[in-house]
């Protein structure tokens, strides 16, 4: 891994020769005196004098290294920590908005789905400070809002994000669950990983999709957690024997999910403490050293040359303010 610094505009190196200026001699700061044998020895001034010298080269330098703007070239860390690699994908349609009816004592009656979904949501991120999480809305399409990061700072603030604006029109869940899959295609690690599909409602998927699905899930090894937010009569209960409505979008999802080779579970979430009982036992379940590869974008050093290059001048003033222009 080479991390010798680079130069956005190296062409401005070929200014660095003007930074032997200063040392040139210059003759308009002399005093004049009859005979230089009558003056003391001057260690302070010849010190001085030294020290203004170098400060004018050390600024000139720094100035023109700082405009070919150097810098540390991008590169990958591979990085190993205590975790696991998890995506959130959230659903934000329109019937999240709708309440939920809790009677939890997390949540007062008449919140929102999303509202519930939300406050477990950011609790998990802030019991899993060692996991590379990633966090992704779906409605009419899928929406990254932030990809796999161990900044966990930011990954709150996008699922706080969510309380803002009305949900989308549709739920289209075949995309979302594709371009979830995807992000783990872009990063490599030899820990666990895993979805945790957070919605209300479910999708018939085509056979292309399941195929597509169940290819992406078996390839990246993803375990699959569908927590599904039930509202009332409404809502079939999919882990009753015979479903209360066994053709519903739902309890199709939640069989096709089942058939799948990798692991799945799911939890019904009728409830802020059931939504919160379900996150819990994800982050029980979701616990192993995590090795991934890290993309380091491209770091840039200038300020701290033209940083450099304004003390020297600060030194500079200094000395001209405190040097003595005349014997009178």
């Amino acid at each position: 891994m080479n991390l010798s610094p680079d130069f956005s505009a190296p062409w401005l190196l070929a200014l660095l020769p003007l930074a032997a200026l200063p040392l040139l001699p210059a003759s308009r700061d002399a005093l004049t005196f009859p005979s230089l044998a009558w003056l003391p020895a001057d260690r302070l001034g010849r010190w001085t004098g030294w020290i203004r010298k170098g400060s004018a080269v050390l600024a000139m330098l720094a100035i023109v290294v700082g405009l070919a703007g150097p810098g540390r070239p991008h590169h990958d860390v591979q990085r190993t920590g205590s975790g696991a690699q998890i995506l959130i994908l959230m659903d934000r349609s329109a019937s999240m908005d709708e309440t939920m009816n809790s009677k939890g004592a997390e949540m007062p009656a008449g919140e929102s789905k999303s509202q519930v979904a939300r406050a477990s949501l950011r609790q998990f991120v802030a019991q899993r400070p060692n996991d590379q999480l990633a966090f992704m809305m779906f409605g009419t399409s899928a929406l990254l809002v932030m990809p796999f990061t161990y900044d966990h700072r930011v990954i709150d603030a996008a699922i706080a994000g969510t309380a803002v604006g009305r949900g989308m029109p549709d739920t289209q869940l075949d995309r979302g669950l594709l371009a979830a899959i995807d992000e783990f295609d872009a990063g490599l690690s030899s820990g666990r990983r895993a979805i945790v599909l957070v919605s209300d409602g479910g999708a018939r998927l085509d056979e292309r999709i399941r195929r597509l699905v169940r290819d992406g899930l078996l390839r990246d090894q993803i375990a699959l957690y569908f927590i599904y937010l039930r509202s009332g009569v409404y809502s079939p209960d999919l882990n009753a024997a015979v479903p209360a409505s066994g053709a519903s979008a739902e309890a199709e999802l939640h069989r096709y999910f089942s058939s799948l080779s990798t692991p799945y579970r799911l939890f019904q979430a009728g409830n802020a403490k059931a939504m919160k009982d379900a996150m819990a036992e994800i982050n029980r379940q979701q616990s192993a050293r995590t090795t991934f590869v890290e993309h380091v974008p491209r770091q840039d050093l200038s300020p701290y040359c033209f940083a450099l290059a304004l003390a020297a001048c600060v030194l500079l003033v200094a000395l001209r303010v405190l040097q003595v222009r005349d014997w009178a």
